[in-house]
Parts: C-alpha cells; sequence; structure tokens
C-alpha cells in the first residue's frame, strides 16, 4: 500500500519491525504480525519514536491501556476495584449515579494514606456505602454486604477512614428513609406505619439511638408499635427482615419504652 486510507498521503515510512507508517498523520497502515521487541520501562520514558511510547501498551476504544504487567500494585488494586465495584452495583440494582460516585470515592482512597497496609475489599464496601450516603439512598449494612465475608465491623472502620481522610460530610441514615421499604416487607397498615413513625420521632435525636444504628432503633419501633395496634410482628419476623438480631431487638425495644412512658 502506498497510499493512507485516513489522510491520503504517500508519504509513507516502512520500518525494521515490520509496520507501514504515515508520517503525516502517524497511523498505522499495515502490521505484518512480526512480535514487537520488549522495551523497558526507563527506554519507554526517554523515547522519541511513537512506537517506543505505547510499547507493552494496547488500544481500547482509541485509548491506550497498560498492559498487566507495566501496571503497579496501586494500579492493579484500581482495576480489579473497579471491577468489583460493578459486580456488587449490578447485584444490588444500584443506579448509575452511585456506581460513579462509588468508583470515584475508591479512586481517591487509592491515592490517599487510607489504602497502605489495608485491604481492598473492606474500601470498595465503604466506598459503596458512603456513595449512597451522599445520594440519600438508603441502604442497610445488612443489605450491603449481604451475600459477601466482609464483617460490618470491618466496613464501618474502613468508611470512617475514608470520611475522615477525603472530608466527606455525609449525614446518618434517618430511619424513617427506612420505613416504607421495610414496612412493605413486613406487610404493615397503614396505622401501624403512622405510629412507627411517631415512636421514631419521638425518640430522635435523644440518648436512647444515640451511637445505634438506622435498623436497629426501626426493628425496636416497629415491635412496639405493632404490639400497641394489635398487628404485632415476632421478634424473628423483624429479625430476619431487618438484618437484626432479637437480642437486640429486645434490649432496644425495652429502651425507647421506657424513655416514652416517662416523657
Amino acid at each position: 500500500m502506498n497510499k493512507c486510507p485516513e489522510c491520503g498521503s504517500q508519504n509513507i515510512s516502512y520500518e525494521n519491525y515490520g509496520e507501514e507508517i504515515c508520517r503525516e498523520c502517524g497511523l498505522v497502515v499495515e502490521e505484518n504480525g512480526i512480535e514487537q521487541p520488549f522495551v523497558s520501562e526507563a527506554t519507554q520514558s526517554q523515547a522519541t519514536h511513537p512506537y517506543l511510547s505505547i510499547a507493552g501498551s494496547k488500544t481500547q476504544e482509541g485509548r491506550i491501556f497498560k498492559s498487566s504487567w507495566m501496571l503497579s500494585t496501586r494500579e492493579k488494586n484500581l482495576r480489579a476495584g473497579m471491577s468489583k465495584i460493578d459486580e456488587i452495583a449490578s447485584r444490588l440494582n444500584l443506579p448509575k449515579n452511585i456506581i460513579k460516585e462509588s468508583r470515584l470515592i475508591f479512586k481517591k482512597s487509592q491515592y490517599s494514606n487510607i489504602s497502605i497496609g489495608r485491604d481492598n475489599i473492606s474500601l470498595i464496601y465503604a466506598s459503596i456505602y458512603m456513595a449512597c450516603n451522599i445520594h440519600e439512598l438508603p441502604k442497610t449494612l445488612t443489605e450491603i454486604t449481604e451475600y459477601s465475608e466482609i464483617r460490618s465491623k470491618d466496613l464501618m472502620k474502613a468508611y470512617r477512614l475514608i470520611k475522615a481522610e477525603l472530608g466527606l460530610n455525609t449525614r446518618p441514615i434517618d430511619p424513617l428513609d427506612l420505613l416504607p421499604r421495610f414496612a412493605s416487607k413486613l406487610d404493615l397498615s397503614p396505622k401501624t406505619i403512622t405510629r412507627v413513625a411517631e415512636i421514631i420521632i419521638q425518640i430522635k435525636d435523644t440518648v436512647v439511638v444515640s451511637g445505634k444504628k438506622p435498623e436497629t432503633i426501626l426493628a425496636g419501633a416497629i415491635y412496639i408499635a405493632g404490639k400497641q395496634t394489635g398487628e404485632k410482628r415476632t421478634q424473628r419476623q423483624i429479625a430476619n427482615t431487618l438484618g437484626v438480631i432479637e437480642i437486640t431487638i429486645r434490649k432496644i425495644s425495652k429502651e425507647i419504652t421506657f424513655y416514652v412512658n416517662y416523657q
């Protein structure tokens, strides 16, 4: 071929490694399949020839990507983390804005001191949980970590580290935001739902709820409201639905009842 199909130039260079390159636009006109030589990173950084500057890379959709053997540990962690975020988001059916935010938070965490000496998986789940909070998509820890081996304790530790290091502002999940979804799962009547909301509002910002998970508060409120309206749900039903253990429901319900009765 003596003419460039891209710009029409006939200024074609025949390189000794088996490629024909247009000197005008840089298009590789033809490859003869000869194996490309190995080029060290030091040589690549000082390369003046276009071929050497992309040695060990491959193009995808017009962009240049490094081959895996050229990636640093951080870059490998970042690539694996992005794939894991997409996998988790697909399982949780998360919207695109949450996925984008999760990927951004995780990327920032990788380029900060948070990632040093810590496992990637906790940072991945913490990034997703934080993205949900930022965009006010109420998700419990149990929902986020379901079908995974990560502990809620490890997720929250990574969550607090990311929040402090990156200076992100997030508000705690309001139990009222979780109420519609879990009330539907427990098939509660409007009367009971209203009573649950009244209890939560009454104990909001008090010592009763201080330091407790939103799903724990909601579980206790549902248990109490059910007994008051005659639409009782067992502790096991509530525990299985909200991911809270039964002994925790008994404890929080006693605290809520004591506070409500003596205020």
